[in-house]
């Protein structure tokens, strides 16, 4: 946002003043406007946008992100007053969108909603391809919500949790497979720390492109098993399609009582979600940030919000800009960990 300067010129032929009171006028004239200049460019100066703002989503239509992007975006541009102007630009893993996003204006007219898992992921994965610094090129806004994985398998598939999962490969020899839908996501990161600590069973990643394919696959008996958000997969648990065995949550989710957790199945310290955060391009001012962030906060706490994205297995939250900023660093540290130990590659 450029910093608005307003200049006191003074004329050639212009009348001089000469008496002390005219003198002194002639001042607070000149002192009054320097500080309404100042204090509209103030860091605290409030913000309002004057034309549509473009919400950039790194995936095409039909997703999780596409659907919390949707629900949102009528009531965020109610409450700032102008129309949200959604932007699917898949492919490249994301990459396309965030550079995008990265090389914008930084004056509040154009946003993204990443799923941070795969934003923080590419930072290791991609580091050698990336067009922009993954932490330093953009500015948080807000968390926006997380869906914990779960784990699936095909209702033909015997194995009634992880731990029968495992042991059957052990005494078969047999490789588990785990699908993904596509390298570098939650769900394939999920698969290979499942991998690193199931000491003695072999595993082998089979990536699709896309959630929807890998699923298919999963039903079809084609792979064993599957971790997806829980809004993607719950229609079908509770239609008897696939079987949930665990979920990667703290705590057991009310949506699948009965599905205990990682930690619960043997694996200390295993919680990941898919999350989504709003992101703007580095250098966007205080004064945006906030009037986003607050209107965001708004929306993410109205009732038929609330419901919509709770079906869906969405669990709505804001945070500061420097939760956000936080948020996203420690993911990085986390999927650079797992990416590193199992020796993860891009082909």
């Amino acid at each position: 946002m450029r910093k608005t300067r307003r200049f006191h010129t003074i004329r050639p032929g212009s009348r001089t003043v000469r008496h002390g009171a005219g003198v002194r006028r002639f001042a607070l004239g000149v002192f009054a406007a320097l500080c309404t200049a100042l204090s509209a460019a103030a860091p605290g100066a409030e913000w309002e946008p004057t034309k549509p703002i473009r919400l950039i989503l790194p995936y095409a239509p039909g997703g999780t992100t596409d659907l919390i992007a949707r629900i949102v975006a009528g009531p965020l541009a109610n409450e700032l007053g102008q129309q949200i102007v959604i932007d699917n630009r898949g492919g490249g893993g994301g990459l396309i969108a965030m550079s995008l996003i990265a090389r914008a204006q930084p004056n509040g007219y154009t946003l993204g909603l990443p799923a941070l898992s795969a934003h923080a992921a590419n930072a290791t994965l991609l580091r050698k391809t990336l067009t922009y610094e993954t932490e330093r090129d953009f500015a948080p806004v807000t968390f926006v919500g997380q869906s914990p994985l779960v784990l699936v398998v095909g209702t033909a598939n015997p194995a009634q949790n992880l731990q029968q999962l495992i042991a059957r490969a052990k005494e078969t020899g047999r490789p588990v497979s785990f699908a993904s839908g596509g390298i570098g996501l939650a769900a394939h990161i999920a698969g290979e720390l499942v991998k690193l600590r199931a000491k003695g069973a072999s595993m082998t990643h089979v990536p699709y492109k896309g959630g929807g394919p890998a699923t298919a696959g999963v039903m079809g008996g084609q792979v064993d098993m599957l971790f997806a958000p829980t809004g993607s997969v719950l229609p079908l648990v509770r239609g008897g399609r696939l079987r949930a065995i665990a979920i990667a949550s703290k705590e057991r989710s009310a949506k699948l009582p009965t599905t205990p957790t990682m930690i619960e199945s043997g694996f200390p310290d295993f919680v990941m979600a898919e999350s989504w955060g709003l992101l703007g391009p580095a250098g966007l001012p205080e004064a945006p940030v906030s009037r986003l962030h607050d209107a965001t906060a708004l929306v993410l706490k109205q009732p038929e919000v609330v419901q919509r994205l709770d079906e869906q297995g969405v669990e709505l939250a804001t945070s500061t800009p420097q939760q956000l900023r936080e948020y996203i660093r420690a993911e990085i540290k986390k999927y650079r960990d797992v990416i590193v130990a199992a020796n993860i590659k891009v082909e």
